[in-house]
């Protein structure tokens, strides 16, 4: 089962652990900055590939930046296979507010003093494209992060191409994927308040819960690859027969 509390624990564990949440703290500072962009996601595939081994009694060592920079840009060209749909619903949304104020006289309306209203029908378009693409966000988490997990397990990238087998599984196991989200809902909650806290200090703290948060996700995606593993179906196999004896 997926547990939020080993999740949690994951990034204080092991030795030097300190050392190497502080190194990833200052890479998630540089989160604006590609490279530090793939070399993280490159390396939530060494924490997953770590939880689904059950070797994940402390974090992986800050080595090898090369391959986790190379690993992180083919894990960014997956996602946006996933996150597509509600890039171009966001796009369609933006894309209308915009007409939308554009056909408003906003000058004559300052001057003048009067009051304004937007196209009702534009309005509803709007609301219902970002809508649609928050829906699609909610719905698509499970199956980036069991495509991020196979990836992790397998090294090929119809991982990520295979979305209707990545849509399958997670059907199968809706259980667990709702327990995965409401997880990583929670996690969400316990950050937003930690970083609350911490808001009057050094913005390394801030860094710092970032990637907590970061490799408690990567430890929750792991666990979830490992219940997808454990109840993969098995290929159906067709023996020959053995003729009979006389």
């Amino acid at each position: 089962m997926i547990d939020l509390g080993r999740a949690l624990k994951y990034p204080f564990s092991g030795p030097n652990a300190i050392t190497k949440t502080l190194i990833g703290g200052v890479m998630a500072l540089l989160l604006p900055c590609f490279l530090p962009l793939f070399i993280l996601m490159g390396y939530q595939l060494r924490i997953i590939r770590a939880v689904l081994e059950g070797h994940d009694d402390e974090l992986p060592e800050w080595g090898g930046i090369g391959d986790d920079l190379m690993a992180g840009a083919v894990v960014f060209a997956g996602t946006l296979l996933y996150y597509l749909p509600s890039f171009l619903l966001v796009g369609m949304g933006a894309r209308l507010a915009v007409a939308a104020v554009s056909d408003l006289d906003l000058t004559g309306l300052i001057f003048s003093g009067g009051s304004f209203e937007f196209d009702r029908a534009k309005l509803s378009m709007i609301l219902v494209c970002f809508l649609l693409a928050l829906i699609w966000l909610i719905l698509s988490a499970p199956l980036v992060m069991s495509a991020t997990a196979r990836y992790a397990e397998t090294g090929e990238f119809s991982s990520f191409t295979h979305i209707l087998d990545r849509a399958d599984e997670a059907w199968e196991q809706r259980g667990a994927a709702a327990t995965l989200m409401l997880h990583l809902f929670l996690l969400s909650l316990i950050m937003q308040t930690v970083s609350a806290v911490a808001s009057s200090m050094i913005c390394l703290i801030s860094g710092y819960i970032q990637f907590i948060n970061f490799a408690a996700v990567c430890h929750l995606n792991g666990q979830w690859g490992a219940v997808l593993k454990q109840n993969r179906r098995k290929p159906s196999v067709i023996r020959p027969i053995k003729p009979l004896k006389r």
